[in-house]
């Protein structure tokens, strides 16, 4: 008995660690996310992903696991995921719609992960691609939050703040 009760709890316990409390269950209404993200003072972001992508699994499993990324992003940020591959529809900023696939073609995205970044008015304010370590992430945010990119680039603001 106590076997079949470890085999029935232990996928739970699995997805509950791997649970990313940053990330908005959308219907990939973007322009719907943005104003949601608003209402509650916080910014959006999207993380492109494709199924089978080890890089993205490494971010779930580590990065966003980490107790400050948690905290930093869950208080500052909604995510919401598109997959390249995808055919569910996305109503992008625009108004435009888009499968998930057209929508990243659209925006330059054909590798995983990709993290865009906009700003209150929905502006692509950063975007950075591959797998990113977590004072990185944390200083990311911080890229986007402070507004630091309306006055230097992410690359300038990364080497001057590495270690702070």
């Amino acid at each position: 008995m106590k076997f079949f009760i470890l085999i029935f709890l232990f996928p739970l316990v699995l997805f509950s660690a791997q649970a990313t409390p940053f990330l908005k269950p959308s219907f990939l209404n973007l322009k719907e996310d943005l104003e949601e993200a608003k209402k509650e003072n916080k910014l959006l972001f999207i993380m492109f992903h494709q199924e089978a992508c080890p890089f993205c699994d490494k971010m779930r499993r580590i990065t966003f696991q980490d107790k400050k990324v948690q905290e930093y992003y869950t208080k500052h940020f909604y995510m919401v995921e598109i997959d390249i591959r995808g055919s569910n529809e996305v109503i992008d900023l625009d108004g435009q719609r888009l499968t998930e696939k057209q929508f990243s073609t659209k925006h330059g995205v054909r590798l995983t992960p990709v993290f865009m970044f906009f700003d209150r008015d929905g502006k692509v304010v950063a975007k950075v691609p591959g797998y990113i370590e977590l004072q990185e992430f944390i200083l990311i945010g911080r890229y986007v939050v402070e507004g630091h990119y309306k006055n230097k680039n992410l690359v300038q603001f990364l080497k001057e703040n590495k270690g702070k």
